[in-house]
């Protein structure tokens, strides 16, 4: 498995170190681990975890290189954001799910992967507040854009951006959206599907 995860990291022309990687591999434990009891994820196989959570997540590291703090809202079991903190310690990641039990998890491998640079909530994002606001909200699996975007927007500082990770059905939703956009495709190694990123700057 660590060789596939190593091909992987280099096929998303990652600078990458042991320590990173080790950290990836405690990571996928304490899921399958956790997912027994806590049933935080519906993908179980090694394999679906590390292309479908992990190489996905990292699938959009480039597009967030001139941030350096960032809101992953409805993160989940840490997917982006945790993913994303093991390889960019320099930025900051604020993590918010309105499940305990998934926050919950998350603090456990905070703690255990040494990730200063995340911090947690447990909230409703459009309760949530921050002393500062962030440069990037990103989300996965929250909600659709426009959605997301009315529910962060209090979070979001002057000129932000949204970052939007969505599968083939994305063209439903960016027709709704106030704004304007750019669509990337994501190359997520070993994984056939079809995966955007819709980019929206922030306006008033």
């Amino acid at each position: 498995m660590e060789n596939f995860v190593q091909d992987g990291l280099k096929l998303l022309k990652l600078d990458v170190h042991q320590e990173q990687i080790d950290k990836l591999q405690i990571y996928l434990e304490a899921l399958k681990k956790w997912n027994k009891v806590f049933n935080l994820t519906a993908i179980s196989s090694d394999k679906d975890i590390v292309i479908k959570h992990f190489f996905d997540s990292l699938s959009v590291n480039e597009y967030i290189k001139d941030a350096t703090r960032i809101l992953d809202v409805g993160t989940g079991a840490g997917f982006p954001g945790l993913v994303l903190a093991i390889f960019n310690p320099d930025k900051k990641f604020f993590l918010v799910d309105g499940v305990f039990k998934k926050i919950t998890f998350i603090d456990e491998m905070k703690g255990r992967l040494k990730l200063n640079n995340v911090t947690t909530y447990h909230s409703r994002v459009e309760d949530l507040k921050m002393n500062e606001g962030v440069d990037l909200v990103i989300s996965r699996a929250f909600a659709d854009i426009q959605k997301m975007m009315t529910l962060t927007k209090h979070l979001l500082k002057e000129k932000g951006k949204y970052l939007a990770m969505k599968g083939p059905d994305y063209l439903n939703e960016i027709n709704n959206i106030n704004g304007n956009n750019e669509i990337y495709d994501l190359k997520v190694p070993y994984f056939n599907g079809i995966r955007k990123l819709i980019e929206i700057t922030k306006h008033d």
